[in-house]
């Protein structure tokens, strides 16, 4: 099974856009702050600015990462489920094969006792006619 296949067209199928979302958010983030640190207030006020949009900031940053972790999590699940269908369909298709070749061994068998046995008896039957004929 290629596992790297189906690894690549999982995630071929993801057109998520978070990252640029992040790197925007993130731009923005700094630019605030840089607009607050030249801003016309009081030292306190703007340090508080910026410990409030820091935190807003990394709240933000945490929920994103709670969020891929949830699908690189679901991604893991779904590729479980496949590789197990893969693996129980390859399973079936092997046993049914050596199902098929066990009942073909044992018609062989069979059909090798049934002409031992014919053989037998047309050996018996040439041996009783020759001691007959004598």
């Amino acid at each position: 099974m290629n596992y790297k296949k189906l690894i690549n067209d999982h995630l071929t199928h993801q057109t998520d856009k978070t990252p640029v979302v992040i790197a925007l958010l993130s731009g923005l983030a700094v630019g605030a702050a840089l607009g607050l640190l030249f801003a016309p207030a009081s030292g306190a006020e703007t340090r508080n600015l910026i410990a409030d949009k820091s935190k807003d900031l990394a709240d933000t940053t945490k929920d994103k990462l709670d969020s891929y972790k949830e699908k690189i999590k679901t991604g893991a699940e779904d590729l479980t489920v496949a590789a197990k269908d893969k693996f129980q369909t390859y399973k079936d298709k092997l046993q049914t094969g050596a199902d098929d070749l066990a009942d073909l061994k044992d018609r062989a068998v069979d059909s090798v006792k049934t002409k031992f046995a014919e053989a037998k008896d047309d050996a018996k039957a040439a041996a009783k006619e020759s001691i007959d004929n004598v």
